[in-house]
């Protein structure tokens, strides 16, 4: 599926005010809005108003000192003196800083090739495309510090364009459901969200072949509102025996237990939010 025209708008929005990609969450809700009847320029500023982009443009900024820190973040260089007297020009008419913005990706997108400048927010824009589609596709959500960790590794050179284009593929998690019953799953070779829903994690479900940065989400059937906790397989590759995880709602601890040896090994989750989660709720894997 490709994305829509608002989608796409949203997307370069992202990639000038939080030099990121979209989570899907955030690109589903501003498209709803979008839908909805708001104009687009209206996201805009609400958008550049926000803390988060407040932070990586102050108020406090110079016209110049704003454009400057733009000509960096969306194009990878300094500003020359033709375009900052324009833009600038802008500003001084009115034009809201966010809607300068929205222009400048636009003007640069649309400059001549070898224009200087020009494959650095391509290459953002389109990596930055690719992932938004592909969370729509997949139905799964990449963590913002990851967007931003990617996207803004990537510069107007093939090499990292390739690179991260790769990495945000490997982001994007693929979903395993699980059914009522026992279920043996295996994991791709990518990051994989196993997704236990409202099916209460049996201690003799298996998955196969998990590995580092895949999740598994674990829930209870007495949590009727739809929130699940989502946790991190972290180290799991590295276990070779049957086990299983716990975990502790209240204390945030995901244990894995040895059958074999028999002990267990505890870690703190961390940015995790507070849901229902049924304590006893576990799973095997064989590695």
């Amino acid at each position: 599926m490709a994305l829509t025209a608002n989608q796409t708008a949203i997307t370069k929005l992202y990639v000038g005010a939080f030099l990121r990609a979209p989570e899907r969450e955030g690109l589903m809700f501003w498209d709803t809005q979008m839908s909805g009847g708001t104009p687009f320029p209206e996201i805009v500023n609400t958008v550049f108003s926000l803390p988060v982009v407040k932070a990586i443009y102050p108020d406090s900024m110079s016209n110049e000192q704003f454009l400057t820190a733009v000509y960096t973040n969306v194009f990878g260089k300094a500003p020359d003196a033709q375009g900052l007297a324009f833009w600038n020009a802008q500003i001084g008419a009115g034009q809201q800083r966010g809607q300068v913005v929205t222009a400048m990706i636009d003007a640069g997108l649309g400059s001549p090739d070898g224009t200087e400048g020009k494959a650095f927010i391509v290459n953002r824009v389109e990596a930055a495309k690719y992932v938004a589609e592909l969370q729509l596709i997949r139905g799964t959500t990449v963590d913002q510090h990851k967007l931003i960790e990617i996207i803004t590794s990537i510069d107007g050179s093939p090499e990292s364009y390739a690179a991260g284009h790769a990495a945000l593929d490997r982001a994007v998690a693929t979903p395993i459901d699980a059914a009522p019953g026992l279920n043996t799953v295996t994991a791709t070779a990518g990051t994989d969200l196993f997704r236990f829903g409202n099916v209460e994690a049996n201690n003799f479900d298996v998955i196969n072949g998990l590995a580092p940065g895949d999740m598994v989400n674990v829930a209870t059937p007495a949590d009727t509102n739809g929130d699940y906790q989502l946790v991190s397989a972290g180290s799991a590759a590295a276990v070779d025996v049957r086990g299983e995880w716990f975990f502790d709602a209240a204390s945030d601890n995901l244990t894995y237990f040895n059958m074999l040896t028999n002990s267990a090994t505890s870690v703190q989750l961390t940015g995790v939010n507070t849901v229902t989660v049924n304590p006893n709720a576990v799973f095997t894997i064989v590695s």
